[in-house]
């Protein structure tokens, strides 16, 4: 019965390896909120913000689905706080992951920031066999085997007028595989420090085409130790502060539009649809992908059009206080 289970375990385990090889899902809608990918970048709007995304193939049951939850906002005179959860799931198994984010900003000239910050988190990966269905062995309704550890992201960016460039570590530790023979000895993995194992790297500019219309591209290169290195280019146009629409190609993975628009400087809600590549070969299975920002608290001081620094005189505080906010077309929130 041992060898039977382990089988089972093992199969379920092969046929949901990728997803485990994979630590941030992927998402359409980074544009409106970098801080799901790099953490330097908490805080990097003028207010508090929440967003919640979901990924699904509504016609596929077997495809993996994403949920991602975030939270950040400015903190004192140039710092940022965020705190990040991502789960996913397919057929049997999930993934799950959740980080608090710390981040600083330098002024380096009146338009010109540099941006770092640090995640530190917790992973779970799990799978269930609970939908298999074998009476030959017994207790295999309650089988499961999972195994947490932790895990940590370094980010750096930087600004300069309406350019912006980010470098990501988005998985600093290596933990170890499922024990899929001893499935009670997991527990909590030990780690193995190997920062490079994958690295981000980010681009992105805003060039107003007229006073109402402003065109956003940016670029992504993921560099993946384990698998092959994945390249994304995205081209976003906002009208009027209000509205955005754009298309983005993922290696592999095809093409997608992108559609949105902002509700009274309260909320935002943008819907993605992706159009299958050469990973899917049948063109029913679209990833359908929506995301909703709600704004908490008050909208700091307006600030002019590039990079600027605001001094803001404290009752009772000598020294200024700076309030940050790089240019951007749209408060997603």
């Amino acid at each position: 019965m041992k060898k039977q289970l382990f089988f089972l375990v093992f199969s379920a385990f092969l046929g949901v390896l990728p997803m485990f090889s994979q630590q941030i899902p992927l998402q359409n809608h980074y544009f409106l909120t970098p801080y799901v990918y790099n953490p330097a970048l908490a805080g990097s709007e003028n207010h508090a913000i929440i967003y919640v995304n979901h990924r699904q193939q509504f016609s596929n049951n077997d495809a993996p689905t994403n949920t991602s939850f975030t939270f950040n906002t400015p903190v004192a005179s140039s710092g940022g706080f965020g705190i990040s959860f991502f789960n996913t799931s397919w057929d049997t198994a999930s993934q799950s992951l959740a980080y608090v984010s710390f981040a600083r900003v330098i002024p380096l000239k009146e338009d010109q920031f540099f941006y770092f910050g640090i995640s530190g988190g917790f992973g779970l990966d799990r799978v269930e066999l609970k939908s298999i269905n074998n009476p030959s062995i017994p207790g295999l309704q309650s089988a499961e085997v999972s195994m947490a550890y932790a895990d940590a992201q370094l980010g750096f960016a930087y600004s300069w007028k309406a350019l912006q460039v980010g470098f990501v570590l988005p998985s600093m530790f290596d933990h170890e595989p499922l024990d899929l023979e001893n499935p009670d000895d997991n527990n909590f993995s030990s780690l193995d420090f190997d920062p490079f194992r994958g690295v981000l790297l980010s681009a992105s500019y805003m060039l107003p085409i007229s006073e109402s219309i402003e065109i956003q591209p940016q670029l992504l290169y993921r560099i993946n130790k384990d698998s092959s290195n994945q390249w994304e280019a995205a081209a976003i146009a906002h009208i009027q502060k209000q509205f955005w629409i754009g298309a983005l190609y993922r290696q592999q993975y095809g093409a997608a539009g992108i559609i949105g628009l902002r509700i009274r400087d309260i909320a935002s809600i943008s819907y993605s649809m992706e159009f299958p590549g050469s990973l899917i070969a049948s063109p029913q299975y679209n990833n359908h992908e929506i995301q909703l920002g709600i704004r908490i608290g008050a909208i700091r001081p307006p600030v002019k059009k590039g990079f600027k620094i605001i001094k803001e005189k404290q009752k009772g505080t000598p020294k200024p206080r700076y309030y940050y906010q790089p240019k951007r077309t749209s408060r997603s929130g």
